[in-house]
């Protein structure tokens, strides 16, 4: 093979290489971000008082105490207070 010949192939090798690692390093330093969750309107209304009866309760309370939840009339919000009350924690 001529000089020339030499020369690109080990340029294009090279070129490989480089791209092959950028995408590996991307693909491994990819953050595991958690899906959002869904969270039904009349629920996503109901959020703001829920979070302000908890802070009512903690500032009231010495560490000690329950919080009742009620879902709006006609909603079923039971996943959805269940997810937000065990993050909220």
């Amino acid at each position: 093979m001529s000089r020339r010949a030499w020369l690109l192939t080990w340029a294009m090798l090279c070129l490989a290489g480089l791209t092959a690692t950028a995408w590996f390093q991307a693909a491994a330093s990819a953050p595991e971000a958690r899906p959002e969750r869904h969270i039904k309107a009349e629920c996503r209304e109901f959020m703001p008082e829920i979070e302000d009866r908890m802070h009512v309760a903690k500032s009231n309370s010495k560490g000690e105490g329950s919080l009742l939840v009620v879902s709006p009339p006609g909603v079923d919000c039971s996943d959805d207070l269940h997810n937000f009350l065990r993050d909220a924690r």
